[in-house]
């Protein structure tokens, strides 16, 4: 007893041929992408065991060929445009930041493309080159209190990166009382010289809150000076919050940045936070899928 089975595709279907030598019986399995339609050449009948076996067949066959889910022809078809649109870029002629420099051989810039270009070279991606080419006097929203409100709670805005005359055990104790670690005197000196702008909330009189000249808050940003910065070390003491001075410290480091025109700010924030930065200063959570990241965070500093 032999069975012969033979299996021709097309793109379309698939013909499954099973012959018997024994019963001289020949059937035909035609298989589509939607049915199964089995044509026996001959009338004469086989046997039960491979009727069964020509079921299986035919069942694993027609899996085969099943149409795909809506969800899976859904993705192939966004997979396929995001390629035929890179394609199409290469393939123009015009200037696009992630594929071409400056004034490539053969590529058309228009004014505009310049101007971006001559804002946004060296940035990593093209939304941050659009942000870091914006026009700071349309990013403005002002301080929503001026200074001399401030004044009458008997405080004052200083400004500067330079740590000359500045208690950091002062500084470290502002620190510590909202929750941040102490760092070394030295290296706390350091890092605000290195700093692009410091701003200073000092106290203006003694009080049984601070005393004269002692921070109440304190901010710092670092930054390229053209392109980008990012703001770190917020902290307000506990005693003087909810009276304005987070906003009004935010405020003013966000404009004297403005003032220099940069315009591509970030910072990282607890999220008890969050809103804050959100809702009245402009920030936005996680813009375009953008993850902070931290290299080795689980590592024990001392280890």
């Amino acid at each position: 007893m032999c069975v012969c089975v033979s299996i021709v595709v097309t793109p379309s279907r698939s013909i499954v041929s099973i012959s018997d030598e024994q019963t001289n019986a020949a059937v035909n399995c035609h298989v589509n992408k939607h049915s199964v339609i089995w044509s026996s050449v001959c009338d004469a009948p086989l046997p039960s065991s491979r009727r069964r076996k020509m079921s299986s067949l035919t069942s694993s066959t027609s899996r085969a060929f099943a149409p795909s889910s809506s969800r899976t022809v859904a993705r192939r078809q966004r997979r396929n445009e995001r390629a035929s649109s890179v394609v199409e870029l290469r393939a123009s002629n015009r200037w696009n930041p992630f594929v071409n420099v400056p004034n490539a051989p053969g590529i058309a810039m228009s004014d505009a493309d310049r101007a971006v270009a001559d804002a946004s070279d060296g940035i990593f991606g093209k939304r941050d080159a659009m942000r870091s080419g914006r026009n700071a006097e349309t990013l403005r929203r002002g301080v929503s209190r001026p200074d001399a409100y401030f004044a009458d709670m008997g405080l004052a805005f200083e400004y500067g990166a330079s740590a000359d005359g500045r208690d950091m055990e002062q500084l470290n104790k502002l620190f510590s009382s909202v929750g941040f670690t102490r760092r070394p005197e030295e290296k706390l000196r350091k890092a605000i010289e290195h700093s692009h702008v410091c701003v200073w909330v000092t106290a203006q009189r003694d009080s049984r809150f601070a005393k004269t000249g002692e921070p109440v808050a304190f901010a710092r940003a670092t930054s390229d000076g053209v392109f980008t910065a990012t703001v770190w070390d917020v902290a307000v003491a506990p005693q003087w919050q909810r009276h304005g001075i987070g906003l009004g410290i935010m405020e003013r480091i966000v404009d004297r940045l403005l003032d220099e025109g940069i315009t591509n700010l970030n910072l990282y924030a607890e999220k008890k936070v969050v809103p804050l930065y959100q809702q009245k200063l402009g920030f936005k959570e996680n813009p375009d899928g953008t993850r902070a990241m931290t290299f080795r965070f689980d590592s024990r500093p001392y280890a």
